[in-house]
C-alpha cells in the first residue's frame, strides 16, 4: 500500500522512474514491517494477537486478489472492483481474527 500511495503522490503514469520508486518504497516499508514484527510477536497475546493477525491477513489479501487482477485471470476485473476487493479482504481479516481469538488458528502446543 505504501507503493502504491508514493506512486499515486508523485504522479501516477508520468514517467516510468515513479514506478520503481514506489516498488523500492512498499519494500522498504514491507520489511520494516515484518521486522516490527517479529520482534513484538512473541509478547502479544488475546486481542492485541489477533488484530495484529487480521492486519496481516488484509495485506495477503489485497496483494492476493491484485495479484489476480495483475496477471488477467478471467473475469478478475469485472468481480473485484475496489469496493468489492476491499469488502473481501476485510472479511477475510475478520474471519482470520475470529479463528485466532477462539483458538482456531496460531494454538502452540508446549513440548516436553
Amino acid at each position: 500500500m505504501a507503493g502504491a500511495a508514493t506512486i499515486e503522490l508523485l504522479g501516477a503514469g508520468e514517467a516510468p522512474a515513479i514506478g520503481i520508486i514506489g516498488v523500492f518504497v512498499g519494500i522498504i516499508t514491507g520489511l520494516q514491517a515484518g521486522g516490527i514484527v517479529s520482534v513484538y510477536a512473541d509478547r502479544l497475546s488475546g486481542i492485541a494477537a489477533s488484530a495484529l493477525v487480521a492486519y496481516a491477513m488484509f495485506g495477503v489479501a489485497v496483494v492476493a486478489i491484485a495479484g489476480t487482477r495483475y496477471v488477467k485471470v478471467p473475469y478478475a476485473d469485472d468481480v473485484f472492483t475496489f469496493p468489492v476487493h476491499i469488502g473481501v479482504s476485510v472479511v477475510v481479516a475478520v474471519v482470520v481474527a475470529l479463528l485466532t481469538t477462539r483458538g482456531g488458528l496460531g494454538e502452540r502446543t508446549a513440548t516436553a
